[in-house]
């Protein structure tokens, strides 16, 4: 029941768009319970069996004291959106087909949007977008409640993901489909429909790069985890330069006086049912190669598997490379990437940075993986020391993999295949869900829990646990996951570059039928193991 207090307010407001039309909230001020204590934190971990480092960017617990405020009911709609980027000449979400939205989806929230499209359309609207506490309050209450509708899960109060669908059910619902899931104050969707990007640094902006982290709260459809769907939930964090389809807004002001209108909350239309997926077509395993889809100019390309028809993989090749002293950046001056086709089916690029270095790769398809080779040529007088690249393997756009919650992503270590949820992250990161390994020497422990993995191999499972994707390397430094877009990350072990010589790293991409078993057996066969 909501408190006496909750009112629907409307305001007068200088907008593009008219504030009678818009359905808000009124949320009082005053203190509430913020965060998750250190003790409920490790009970947590032990009731869902994840690392304790998961629930510490919610720490402390502390008491916070917001003034008054007015939130919209519902998430941001496609209508909505539409309207500001025909007035404002703004961009489109990626999502949509031009100018237009997916036919049907008016009622839905709008997603694929970068923070900056967010926050440009709050202030076309003439309001803001909510702070992180104003959420957390506008789902909590006063009373501390553990979920937006209370303290026990009910099934009919949102949407979660169904791991047996071949993909994610991150389509969206119309808003307001779940009205059992309303917080205290009448507020709805904040959980199980989309996430939500707030105006609230999730670490200090760097302005000579000009970026920033922001922290995204509340559930979307692809979560099915239900930690992430508690109101204090703090393990989504995005950089302004991301979008998803599981993240969206809604918008927020400074409250006036209340006044009370009567108005009754928009009735809620009946929730969809999910669209068909398909799955994979194993009988096309083996039939044709993978296939390598390069564009000039650019080391990214992305890579089709046949025998998964649904989305592809995406491969920064490198995302990041250098040595000591010498970032061997994109952004830097270089000569720009030339890609070649070979007779064996395979492709390459060579890319000069001048007086630093040339950097070579090349991809080799086969019907289950990819090779993929790095080459680093130093053109300086002195030997390149610490050099280090970064090979990120993507699987955002192909949902049978797709994995934001990392329930389904692995690394090795001594206790055999180990869920990263099972692995520390650091607290203090901007993006709370992106983990980092380094690999353990023979003579090195690496415990499950610990800072190091036994092989330099990570691996995501397919929904169904009937395939496996990894990126892997011979011998590796490090590993790494990056949440958001279930990015698999590895570097090599590369040995100094003495002046005028080369040196290369090879690596694979795994697409495989089977399990980690399955997927160990070929890497100590094609690394000679």
């Amino acid at each position: 029941m909501k408190p006496a207090f909750a009112f629907l307010l409307l305001w007068a407001v200088t907008a593009a768009e008219p504030a009678a039309e818009r359905d808000m909230v009124y949320i009082p001020g005053g203190p509430f319970a913020m965060g998750t204590s250190e003790a409920e934190a490790k009970k947590l971990a032990e009731r869902y069996g994840v690392h304790p480092s998961l629930f510490l960017t919610e720490v402390p617990q502390r008491t916070v004291d917001v003034k008054p405020f007015l939130i919209d009911r519902f998430p941001v709609t496609n209508a909505r959106y539409k309207r500001f980027i025909d007035a404002a000449n703004h961009r489109p979400p990626l999502s949509w087909q031009g100018r237009k939205y997916p036919a049907g989806k008016a009622d839905h929230p709008v997603t694929c949007i970068f923070w900056q499209d967010a926050d440009a359309y709050a202030r076309w609207a003439g309001l803001r977008l909510p702070t992180e506490a104003e959420w957390e309050k506008a789902a909590r209450g006063t009373d501390g409640r553990v979920y937006p509708w209370g303290n026990e899960w009910r099934d009919d109060a949102t949407r979660t993901d169904d791991p047996a669908s071949p993909q994610t059910r991150a389509l969206t619902t119309p808003v307001g489909a779940f009205p059992a899931g309303a917080s205290s104050y009448g507020v709805m969707d904040l959980c199980g429909n989309v996430a939500e990007w707030t105006g609230t640094p999730s670490q200090p902006p760097d302005p000579k790069h000009n970026w920033s982290w922001y922290v995204v709260k509340g559930a979307g459809g692809a979560c099915g985890q239900r930690y992430n769907f508690r109101s204090a939930a703090r393990n989504f964090s995005a950089h302004t330069s991301r979008w998803h389809i599981w993240v969206g807004f809604r918008c927020a002001k400074d409250a006036p006086e209340p006044v009370t209108t009567g108005a009754a909350p928009t009735k809620p239309p009946a929730a969809e049912p999910i669209e068909p997926a398909e799955g994979p077509r194993s009988e096309l395993l083996g039939k044709e190669p993978i296939r390598v889809v390069y564009h000039q100019g650019g080391a990214g390309v992305r890579i089709q598997v046949p025998y998964f028809p649904v989305g592809a993989f995406n491969l920064s090749f490198p995302e990041q490379a250098g040595a000591a002293g010498m970032p061997l950046a994109w952004s830097a001056k270089h000569e720009g990437v030339r890609w070649q086709d070979n007779p064996d089916g395979s492709c390459e690029y060579a890319c000069t940075f001048p007086g630093k270095a040339q950097l070579r790769g090349k991809l080799v398809p086969h019907a289950d993986c990819v090779d993929f080779i790095l080459a680093i040529r130093n053109l300086t007088e002195q030997p390149l020391t610490q050099v280090h690249t970064n090979t990120c393997f993507n699987p955002h756009r192909s949902p049978y993999f797709n994995n934001t919650e990392r329930n389904r992503s692995y690394v090795w270590t001594d206790a055999g295949p180990t869920c990263m949820l099972e692995m520390p992250i650091s607290p203090t990161s901007g993006e709370p869900l992106h983990g980092g390994w380094g690999i353990a020497r023979a003579d090195q422990p690496a415990p499950k829990g610990g800072n190091l993995v036994r092989h330099p191999f990570v691996f995501i499972r397919s929904r169904d646990s009937q395939w496996v994707i990894a990126q892997a390397y011979g011998e590796g430094t490090s590993i790494g996951t990056n949440a958001h877009y279930s990015c698999l990350h590895s570097r090599p072990r590369w040995p100094d570059i003495p002046p005028g010589q080369e040196r290369s790293m090879a690596g694979k991409l795994y697409f495989i039928r089977g399990g980690p078993e399955e997927l160990l057996a070929r890497w100590k066969a094609d690394f000679d193991k």
